[in-house]
């Protein structure tokens, strides 16, 4: 076993006190035990556990969350905010996007109108989703299927090349969305994007003509905010 080494401020000294013990289950249940902990001829012994409570296991939340969770004022427009997860929205708006399809699009960018549009960003993925109404989405809002390339039918955002930020906090919410709307658009991830003639090809080209963003033509998930964010976090 490698040392520990522990890093603080001031002249602190710091004894061996206590151990946390946390059982894992196949479905993914957590069971933890608490146990005192000594040391005995210069190596750590764990003394016999008791599992933890709901109370203890909040004390510990508590005092880990003061070192890893984001503090500061959060931004207007996020809706869901938790420990390594963020959902965020997106009203309609005006912004450049750039194309490198094999399809009539081929190689071309330009300013065009979006729809409004819900983020959501954690450990492990990256999805993006479109709204009907431009409004502030609540719990129970209906999501669509965001029109774009590199984007799957699960609202998953095909990364390629693109940077995006290191944390998950409110800051970070101009950094991806700077890189969703300048990465190179390629290549559809889905049978179908858009309800209309043409498809997604199409109705890009309409747009950087300066078409008005066809809302009543998008594609329903039949899902909603909370399902979405609850298949993120029953993942974690």
């Amino acid at each position: 076993m490698n040392d520990v080494v522990i890093h603080h401020r001031g002249n602190i000294d710091l004894e061996l006190d206590a151990a946390l013990l946390f059982y894992r289950s196949a479905n993914g249940e957590i069971y933890a035990t608490q146990h005192g902990a000594r040391v005995v001829d210069d190596r750590p012994v764990l003394l016999p556990g008791v599992p933890m409570t709901l109370e203890s296991l909040a004390d510990f939340a508590e005092l880990a969350a003061k070192r890893t969770s984001y503090r500061g004022f959060v931004h207007d427009r996020v809706v869901y905010l938790a420990p390594n997860t963020m959902a965020w929205w997106l009203p309609a708006c005006t912004r450049r996007v750039w194309f490198a399809a094999d399809n009539i699009l081929g190689n071309r960018s330009g300013e065009c109108k979006h729809p409004p549009l819900v983020f959501l960003v954690n450990k492990r993925s990256w999805s993006v989703f479109a709204l009907r109404s431009n409004e502030r989405p609540d719990a129970d809002t209906k999501l669509y299927q965001a029109p774009y390339y590199n984007v799957w039918d699960s609202g998953e955002i095909c990364v390629g090349n693109v940077d995006t930020p290191d944390a998950i906090n409110s800051d970070s919410i101009a950094p991806y969305e700077d890189a969703f709307f300048r990465s190179r658009f390629t290549h559809s991830n889905t049978e179908k994007l858009i309800r209309r003639r043409g498809g997604a090809a199409r109705l890009w080209l309409d747009l950087l003509e300066g078409t008005e963003f066809p809302l009543h033509q998008l594609v329903d998930t039949k899902r909603t905010l909370a399902n979405v964010i609850n298949d993120l976090t029953d993942k974690d």
